[in-house]
């Protein structure tokens, strides 16, 4: 404990020599952390404070200086266009993750040690230089003793310690942002900490990015235009991820693309496609769609590499943007604005109308034009703005899912600009919303958790009925009444016993038939039930009409 306390001090002091030396010396001030630098290194670095450039500039060179897990944190803010402002989150998108390699001697120890194994009895080639190298892996080409051409995803060695001493430092900062600098409480730097400490997390175990992988294969199952890479389980663990190698060029390669005859039209359609089929029929997307991620294939097959950063969303969110979507497509924005209040995104104090004419300003220049003419991210940013202006509470995946449109529009633009996003989505969202509504399967999940409902309430009933006869046989039943036509209570009674009764036997009777329905192993049967089923509901149906009809 001591020793993380003092490597957090040692790194806190670099992080504030660092923040003086880009010119935010005022902020180290104002955060009390100038007792972690000493008088000589303030004014070494007040010297030359680079205070020439943005604010946004300076932040991303700080970032870029302290390092891999300080450039992540910085991704990860670029796609909170929510909480930041465009020219900041402009510059943050700037952020390479491109990070020197560690030696091979510790991709040796690495190997060996996932592995249980010595790298020559596992492999039958391993290229010593890797092929790329990031914040938190380096990727090296090898051979399976089979010849099976595999990349293989490295850890670097320690990361896992270095990530847990920054971020507990990052949440030192953002703890002290929060409470000494009012204004940048509406930046929500705590939130941002703890998304990018989920996100971190989840990719430092391989074996998550390698089912994430299995996942998106079967997704894709019996789909010509997408390939996913084989995932090999036997050489892969938390700190090893071995996968197929699949040759292609990144899709922003565009000029390659052409020079090998490929139909870039049809990469940018199925591109757009998967895209969707991602979002809107399994609710699992690819969150980190930067070019280096899509590849083209020889054959123009789609080719999606590292799954560590994964979007989710559940049905709901799904209907709500599959809802919203389709009345974007057919220009009705009352309705939009209305999906927004109903999903409680925005509040009921929100004037509806006022809502709906800014989401009319926003969408309705966009109709009729291509990728060229339309700047989606422009106009995702336009939507965030009006969001902030209405006070709009949006998911971090549908952030992620934002991100990943203004990508595909970024790629669509650069290999085909004249395809239209939205005249490739549009079946994609009807098939979806009429499978939604329509679906037999849908309608048929209805139908049987109603019937289970109905069935549960009915075996409760008898319990419910002897609780109430027991309590009145004990006198523990209290009933209050006023004291008025007390005439006609002494009949009320009368009557009681006999609908008790007849509801128990309406009870048994659905008890009995839906238990006949449940162990019939043989006989007549009508749409799927029983026919001593069916006889048995039809009574209890004709005792209950007659129950609830009468008057006593």
């Amino acid at each position: 404990m001591q020793t993380r306390t003092y490597q957090n001090i040692r790194r806190l002091h670099r992080i504030v020599a660092i923040l003086i030396k880009y010119g935010f010396g005022g902020l180290v001030k104002e955060l009390k952390l100038f007792p972690f630098v000493s008088a000589f290194e303030r004014l070494l670095f007040f010297r030359k404070a680079k205070k020439e450039l943005s604010i946004p500039e300076r932040i991303r060179l700080v970032l870029e200086e302290l390092g891999p897990i300080f450039i992540k944190l910085g991704q990860v803010a670029s796609t909170r266009a929510d909480l930041l402002p465009p020219d900041w989150v402009e510059e943050l998108k700037k952020l390479q993750d491109a990070v020197p390699p560690f030696p091979f001697e510790k991709v040796k120890e690495v190997v060996v040690h996932g592995l249980k194994s010595p790298l020559h009895a596992k492999f039958k080639t391993f290229e010593e230089k890797p092929c790329a190298s990031a914040s938190i892996a380096q990727v090296h080409y090898a051979t399976l003793p089979d010849g099976q051409e595999v990349a293989v995803k490295v850890k670097r060695p320690g990361i896992d310690r270095i990530i847990e001493s920054d971020i507990s430092v990052m949440h030192t900062i953002a703890h002290l942002l929060d409470r000494y600098v009012p204004q940048a409480k509406r930046y929500r730097s705590m939130e941002v900490v703890e998304e990018f400490a989920r996100v971190i997390h989840k990719e430092q175990d391989f074996t998550v990015e390698g089912s994430h992988a299995t996942r998106f294969a079967k997704m894709f199952e019996g789909d010509a235009t997408v390939k996913i890479p084989k995932v090999f389980w036997d050489y892969t663990t938390s700190e090893v991820l071995t996968l197929e190698r699949i040759y292609g060029t990144p899709l922003d390669e565009t000029e390659k693309i052409k020079a090998q005859g490929l139909d870039v039209k049809s990469i940018a359609e199925n591109g757009i496609r998967a895209f969707f089929k991602q979002v809107f029929e399994y609710g699992f997307f690819h969150a980190d769609l930067h070019p280096g991620n899509i590849f083209a294939s020889p054959d123009g097959t789609i080719i999606y590499l590292d799954f560590g950063i994964m979007g989710r969303l559940d049905e709901s969110v799904r209907k709500y943007l599959a809802s919203l979507l389709f009345h974007l497509i057919r220009q009705d924005y009352y309705s939009m604005a209305r999906i927004h209040r109903e999903m409680g995104l925005v509040g009921k104090e929100v004037d509806i109308q006022e809502f709906e004419d800014a989401l009319r300003e926003i969408t309705e220049p966009v109709f009729g034009r291509t990728l060229e003419q339309i700047n989606i991210s422009e106009l995702i940013m336009k939507l965030i703005r009006t969001a902030r202006r209405f006070q709009m509470r949006l998911q971090p995946n549908l952030l992620l899912l934002q991100k990943s449109m203004v990508i595909i529009e970024g790629v669509g633009r650069q290999i085909y600009p004249d395809v239209n996003m939205w005249e490739v989505a549009k079946p994609l969202i009807y098939k979806w919303m009429l499978k939604e509504k329509a679906s037999p399967k849908r309608m048929y999940e209805k139908g049987k958790g109603r019937v289970e409902n109905f069935v549960e309430m009915a075996t409760d009933v008898p319990y419910q009925v002897h609780s109430v006869l027991s309590k009145t046989l004990s006198e523990e039943l209290k009933i209050g009444f006023v004291h008025h036509k007390l005439e006609v209570l002494s009949d009320e009674i009368a009557g009681l016993g006999r609908r008790i009764a007849a509801g128990m036997i309406i009870a048994a009777l659905i008890i009995g038939s839906s238990f006949i329905a449940m162990v019939n192993k043989g006989g007549a049967v009508l749409w799927g039930i029983p026919a001593l089923s069916w006889v048995g509901f039809v009574i209890a149906a004709v005792l209950g009409f007659r129950l609830v009809s009468s008057k006593k």
